[in-house]
């Protein structure tokens, strides 16, 4: 059965000092010079003592700042690279997607690249013809499949990339953030795509920005920085983990001059959060009514400052319902120095029966994020009819 597993796996480059800062002192570079005179030359470690263990069935999400070392441990992990220390066991056919047109020739047609990843993949070419169309369908580029693929833009590049590696039907799928580069509609379709080949039990490792998909598609995450591993487990931990370190270090960086000389850490704090239904604050509402969400936030800046609050509805496993945002409705906020009280309402909530976490955040006047507070409020909805799925929705029916 497919499975991964990465045991204290350090990676060392040398970083050399021999720039050329002029034509001559490039072509003294040419020269053998003494060891003693040779430019110097400093290690650095891409990737310090990492452990993962991703049995068969498991999805796995990586996040991090950009050259944290994901992209280079997903290198090693395919095997287009060594560790300098550890090891690593790969038991399953493995397909990636890590760097944007990798595996294509830029002179082949976007069919015959399909054919080429195939048979780096050990997929025989009758294989191929059969998912063929699936793969053009899926990448959208049915006009320009028989187009060299040095004349793609990277979205083309990408969306046929990832209609190949996941079209063969791989043991495990190793992608990374390549799919940045796709639109939001495709960037969705391949979020689909991925969630299904993790309920038929393929091996899943996912590198990032979209630490919402993280949360919900993934089964376990690590947060990796500057080579190290910070945290592994719950990606709803991880996730908090690595959001609570960007609140961290942008913490005083407001886009008010007053904010930023006074602030040095994370300056708003909640003294109480609740929900109300019919004026009473409440555990539970029954669903399809009103309900208000009130947060009592303390500004302890000791100035008055202009920004945005948001509320996240959640499901315990991650699931996001709904997220409300004063930034996206256009109606900022002003919060005063000391406590003052945020409401929202919501009528009419027709959520199905349940137990739901509202998560928190406030941000400066810029959307960046100042804190946020996970898991706030619970609570409990009670319908009168079990009904699968989120919500339900007042309905009636006919036959004519």
């Amino acid at each position: 059965m497919a499975s991964i597993a990465v045991d204290h796996v350090w990676k060392q480059f040398v970083l050399k000092k021999d720039r050329a800062d002029s034509v001559g002192h490039l072509m003294l570079r040419m020269i053998p010079q003494p060891r003693n005179k040779r430019p110097k030359s400093e290690p650095f470690w891409a990737l310090r003592d990492i452990s993962i263990d991703m049995p068969h069935g498991t999805s796995f999400g990586i996040v991090g700042n950009n050259g944290s070392g994901k992209s280079t441990l997903l290198k090693i992990l395919t095997q287009t690279m060594k560790p300098t220390r550890g090891s690593i066991a790969v038991s399953g056919r493995v397909s990636a997607l890590i760097e944007l047109g990798a595996g294509f020739h830029p002179d082949f047609t976007g069919r015959e690249n399909v054919y080429l990843n195939g048979s780096i993949l050990g997929i025989g070419r009758k294989a191929i013809d059969a998912k063929m169309e699936e793969i053009i369908e899926f990448a959208d580029i049915r006009p320009f499949i028989d187009t060299s693929v040095k004349y793609y833009s990277s979205g083309m590049q990408a969306r046929l990339g990832f209609a190949v590696a996941t079209s063969v039907d791989p043991e495990i799928l190793i992608v990374d953030e390549v799919l940045a580069v796709g639109d939001e509609a495709f960037q969705q379709r391949c979020m689909d795509r991925i969630f299904t080949m993790k309920r038929s039990g393929t091996n899943i490792l996912l590198v990032s920005h979209d630490l919402g998909s993280i949360e919900r598609l993934m089964d376990r995450a690590v947060w990796i920085n500057r080579g190290e591993m910070q945290i592994i487990g719950n990606p709803r931990d991880v996730v908090f983990a690595y959001r609570q370190s960007m609140i961290d270090q942008n913490a005083g960086f407001s886009a008010q001059e007053d904010v930023r000389e006074t602030t040095n850490q994370t300056t708003f704090m909640v003294n109480e959060a609740y929900i109300e239904t019919g004026s009473r604050r409440v555990d539970s509402i029954q669903s399809g009514d009103t309900m208000v969400i009130v947060t009592l936030l303390d500004n302890q800046t000791g100035v008055e400052m202009e920004g945005h609050f948001s509320y996240t509805i959640r499901r315990p496993d991650g699931l996001e319902i709904v997220s409300l945002s004063s930034m996206l409705d256009g109606a900022p906020m002003r919060f005063a120095p000391g406590p003052g009280q945020i409401r929202v309402q919501l009528p009419e909530l027709y959520l199905t029966s349940g137990q739901y976490e509202v998560d928190a955040a406030v941000y400066d006047q810029n959307g960046r994020r100042i804190a946020e507070w996970r898991a706030l409020i619970r609570f409990a909805v009670q319908a009168m009819q079990k009904t699968p799925g989120l919500l339900v929705l007042p309905h009636q029916w006919q036959i004519k």
